[in-house]
């Protein structure tokens, strides 16, 4: 399954312990994205900033930096992490399973969140008010296309397109989805419209936030601490009515996921187990690489790592 930064979304939880991976396809397919992501990452930032040659240069360079230190110390985590998981996966998924792959996913995230923010303080630094304007134009529309899906006047199709994408996100990993897992999906699903309208005021808020604070020519240390805030203590800043339900949506995917682990066949078990397996071999293979030339970047994490501030005010 796949997370970006959003940072932190997601979906992710759904299985929570592959959220960390936010790579799909066949292991060859992981390594050579996650070793050759400079274009890729390039259109992302043109997409969002607009960048202009120094920029770019500024960005290259923080780049390489998380890159380098992404594969040193993150990938073996992610590594151990996926090992473990397919030892819970196999025997039965347990609420204490689900403690775990959520702590597991945040400690990472925030490791990874708060790493980005500090190699990307230079190009933050470098933002004009023509930068900060495309970056506005983008997320309004990413804020249009998220109305279109999920806050659509045709609740009942926005639901099933809805359970379906869950569906096949966990068919990936099960091998198949039962009727009975449909069931629970479609469940989980129609409970959702309230909380997504919550989550869509909440998303624009920060959005508005992440702008100015970028749009600050505050002293690095001052911008990086607003930023952490903005990322890794987001919980803080929610209304009441959303903290509420952000929290009861929490036990409520909770609830699904030990639901359809416990309706899981031993067919399914293993076939998650050794998909996770499969990931965790292709970390330690990629751990283990020298690093790329400065030309190549990542595609997976590490993109999503530079992108996190903007990925988790899209999100």
């Amino acid at each position: 399954m796949s997370t970006p930064a959003r940072r932190a979304s997601f979906a992710a939880r759904a299985f929570a312990v592959v959220a960390v991976v936010a790579l799909a396809g066949c292991g060859s397919v992981v390594r050579i994205a996650y070793n050759n992501g400079d274009f890729a990452l390039r259109m992302v930032a043109d997409d969002y900033l607009d960048l202009r040659a120094e920029q770019a240069r500024l960005l290259d360079a923080s780049l390489a930096r998380l890159h380098a230190w992404h594969r040193r110390e993150e990938l073996p985590r992610y590594a151990a992490a996926l090992e473990d998981a397919a030892e819970r996966v196999a025997r039965g998924v347990t609420a204490e399973d689900i403690v775990w792959a959520t702590d597991t996913v945040r400690a990472r995230y925030r490791a990874l969140v708060a790493r980005a923010i500090d190699e990307s303080l230079p190009l933050a630094a470098a933002l004009t008010p023509d930068n900060l304007s495309a970056l506005e134009r983008k997320l309004a529309s990413g804020n249009r296309k998220y109305a279109a899906e999920y806050l659509s006047a045709d609740a009942a199709a926005a639901q099933r397109a809805r359970a379906d994408a869950i569906a096949g996100r966990v068919e990936e990993w099960l091998g198949q989805v039962s009727a009975e897992q449909r069931r629970l999906i479609a469940a989980y699903v129609q409970a959702q419209p309230q909380h997504l309208a919550l989550r869509f005021e909440d998303r624009k808020a920060r959005q508005r936030e992440f702008v100015r604070t970028l749009g600050e020519r505050a002293l690095p240390a001052r911008q990086r601490d607003r930023l952490r805030a903005l990322f890794l203590d987001y919980e803080s800043g929610r209304t009441a009515a959303y903290a509420r339900s952000s929290a009861e949506w929490q036990r409520r995917l909770a609830d699904l996921v030990l639901d359809i682990a416990a309706s899981a066949t031993r067919e399914q078990r293993d076939h998650a187990a050794d998909r996770l397996r499969r990931y965790a071999v292709d970390f330690r293979l990629l751990a283990a690489e020298k690093a790329v030339d400065s030309g190549q970047w990542a595609a997976g994490s590490d993109e999503q790592a530079l992108a996190a501030p903007v990925c988790a005010a899209r999100c």
